[in-house]
């Protein structure tokens, strides 16, 4: 198991030490995990006994706070084997981190205890309602959408609307809820993505005392109570994954593979080559794009929310449109074999169609950053 280290080189190396050793499970059990269209339980312990579900939870609460660029570099590594468990293991590593950033000492106590790191699941829009009760709590009923990882997850933060509070109450509010408490629908039917398990959820009538309540950042980096601003590099991680392993696979292919009436296999076609290298550049630029762009991240102080990381959040999108692209390409040298059922190319495709779908890949992020480009323009 990956131990915290203060040496952040040293946790680097330990870190990349533990996805290396991880990875071939993940990719053997990839198909498994999407025909249970969740984390299957040998992927699930894997990372759990690598310690990977605490790689940017604040030490405080055992985690490793590994940083953004490390986290760039493990998720990239953890997709190329299977792009459902990393996506899995991303979103596990964001939510744990902000509850344990945010929660008041009680609720941390709580909720941190024993030998195994706690996972959290829960989406971003507050699709709850949260109604003030007499001992400083709430009362929550609520449905979310797009829990991943939530069919294993110990707690939920669930993100609500107060309703009926007194003047002075925030509109708005994070609640952690013990699993136990929540209903999980089986309706995690997509064509890609398949193994991330992100089923819709809901809660009834329950009771959250305000020692579970999220507030200001208690412990760990500003990037530990500020999901936000992480997500579009995390994201973007998972589908350069992605496009990294439809790459080598669509190489590796290619020194067997002879097209119809060609006397030689692909890889020694001229055409083919230049497309590959072409992809292989694209894909190198992207992920030097991604890499500077945590590190710039990590340097400077987090913008306040209302200007956060335009320029950030379009690179990203960006990057993940791109990786879309690049297996698209891959798969078409490929040929008919490549796209049956059950083949990596086949569905490493699905995954990153999926991938673009999500909501942190749309033209929003290109008309901020535009919006900002041209601020001060007529």
């Amino acid at each position: 198991m990956t131990a915290p280290c203060e040496d952040a080189n040293a946790l680097r190396a330990s870190v990349l030490a533990s996805v290396e050793q991880v990875a071939p499970l993940l990719d053997g059990t990839a198909a498994r995990s999407e025909r249970e269209r969740t984390l299957c339980r040998e992927a699930l312990d894997a990372l759990h006994d690598a310690g990977l579900f605490g790689m940017w939870v604040p030490r405080e609460a055992g985690g490793l706070a590994a940083d953004l660029a490390t986290q760039v570099d493990a998720l990239i590594a953890l997709a190329r084997a299977d792009m459902s468990a990393a996506w899995t293991l991303m979103i596990g590593n964001t939510v744990t981190g902000t509850m344990a950033a945010c929660l008041p000492d009680a609720g941390f106590a709580e909720v941190f205890t024993g030998p195994r790191m706690p996972v959290a699941a829960g989406a971003l829009r507050a699709t709850g309602k949260a109604t003030p009760t007499a001992t400083g709590g709430y009362r929550v009923t609520g449905n979310w959408a797009f829990g991943s990882g939530i069919h294993h997850a110990d707690w939920i933060v669930a993100n609500c609307r107060v309703d009926g509070g007194e003047p002075g109450t925030p509109e708005r509010v994070s609640l952690a809820i013990p699993i136990a408490d929540v209903a999980i629908a089986d309706d995690w039917h997509a064509s890609g993505m398949r193994g991330s398990g992100s089923s819709s959820y809901s809660v009834r009538d329950v009771d959250v005392p305000a020692r579970r309540i999220l507030g200001e950042r208690q412990r760990g980096s500003p990037f530990a109570a500020a999901p936000g601003a992480r997500l579009p590099l995390e994201h973007a991680s998972v589908s350069l994954g992605g496009a990294r392993r439809a790459l080598d696979e669509v190489a590796n292919l290619a020194s067997t593979k002879r097209r119809m009436g060609a006397s030689a296999s692909l890889a020694h076609d001229p055409t083919f080559r230049r497309d590959l290298g072409r992809l292989e550049a694209e894909w190198s630029s992207l992920t030097a794009g991604v890499r500077a762009a945590a590190l710039e991240l990590e340097a400077k102080p987090l913008p306040e929310p209302a200007t956060s990381a335009i320029h950030l959040h379009a690179v990203c999108a960006f990057a993940t449109e791109q990786c879309l692209a690049i297996a698209s390409q891959a798969i078409r040298h490929a040929g008919a074999s490549a796209g049956m059922e059950g083949q990596p190319l086949e569905r490493i495709h699905r995954d990153l169609t999926i991938a673009t779908q999500h909501v942190m890949v749309s033209d929003t992020a290109y008309a901020a950053f535009g919006g900002e480009r041209m601020q001060g323009t007529r």
